[in-house]
């Protein structure tokens, strides 16, 4: 399993950021368009601005608390934001890998955190080798 260990740091993703809010503005706004219920379409907005905030918080960069995840035979192990120490981490089963980016979710110090980690973010060969081992675990 050694072959298919993985360090990574991603760097920031601004226009993965910029693609989520525009794509949650759009959706915030279209039930204003469609003439829904006041009170439908309020909720329905609601929940698309708290849904931008749990988005942009997987996305690598400066608001991320997830700094670095390093996968190899010892385990998964993460490093949060404001701390240098290593945690011991578990890939949760909502991870998710396709050909354009990965979902990697994981759970730190009985916390939930995460990227959402687009193709071109990461060197070819770091994106294949995490895609293998989610695919493995």
């Amino acid at each position: 399993m050694t072959s298919f260990a993985v360090a990574i740091e991603p760097a920031s993703q601004p226009r993965l950021a910029a693609l989520l809010t525009v794509v949650h503005a759009g959706a915030a706004a279209s039930p204003w368009f469609t003439h829904c219920p006041t009170a439908v379409a309020t909720a329905a907005s609601l929940a698309a601005i708290a849904g931008l905030w749990s988005s942009l918080a997987r996305v690598p960069g400066p608001h991320c608390r997830l700094r670095a995840v390093e996968l190899d035979d010892g385990g998964c192990r993460a490093r949060l934001s404001g701390c240098d120490a290593w945690h011991h981490a578990e890939i949760t089963r909502t991870t998710r890998a396709a050909a354009g980016g990965v979902a990697l979710e994981l759970r730190v110090a009985g916390r939930p955190c995460g990227w959402l980690l687009p193709r071109a973010g990461l060197p070819a060969d770091t994106f294949r080798r995490l895609k293998a081992l989610i695919r493995l675990a």
